[in-house]
């Protein structure tokens, strides 16, 4: 007899157990149902983006790859990087010079003060303001060397007439 109470009482807690359960959710309803709202998603305001402004694309153009003419217009080589100094600022352009078909290819750097840069029918014009042949007596650059020989113009000679 006791088996047959403990079959019963455990039959009856299956059938009530479910039944309640059923009470309390809707039917079709999933138990999520029961659950709380989600808090609302809150999303970060969009970034207000800076002020434009445009300017013409030859003002625009890289100067890796640009020419270097000297002070008589003929192309002595072609900007192929700039070192700039601990503060940001340009310190030298690296400036290869090419050889007879490409053979003897070295690259030098010169003072960004020894360069003047022009805008001249809408291209870019680097000049160089040092003699070429002194250019060309110069040490080759090489990356990896810790300190880097530049090439630099020389500084005006100040007027030595006195006011009168």
């Amino acid at each position: 007899m006791n088996n047959k109470v403990r079959t019963g009482v455990a039959l009856g807690f299956f059938i009530a157990v479910p039944a309640a359960r059923a009470q309390s959710v809707p039917y079709g309803a999933s138990p999520s149902a029961l659950l709380p709202p989600p808090p609302p998603v809150v999303r970060p305001p969009k970034p207000v983006p800076p002020k434009l402004e445009h300017i013409e694309k030859v003002h625009a153009e890289g100067l890796l790859g640009q020419p270097v003419t000297n002070t008589g217009g003929k192309i002595i080589g072609h900007v192929v990087d700039v070192l700039i100094d601990q503060t940001g600022m340009p310190k030298a352009a690296v400036v290869e010079f090419a050889g007879f078909l490409g053979l003897g290819d070295r690259k030098i750097a010169i003072a960004w003060d020894a360069l003047h840069f022009a805008v001249t029918r809408g291209q870019i014009v680097i000049t160089v303001t040092l003699d070429a042949n002194k250019l060309k007596a110069l040490p080759e650059y090489k990356p990896e060397d810790k300190s880097v020989p530049v090439a630099v113009a020389k500084p005006a000679k100040p007027d030595t007439k006195a006011a009168p």
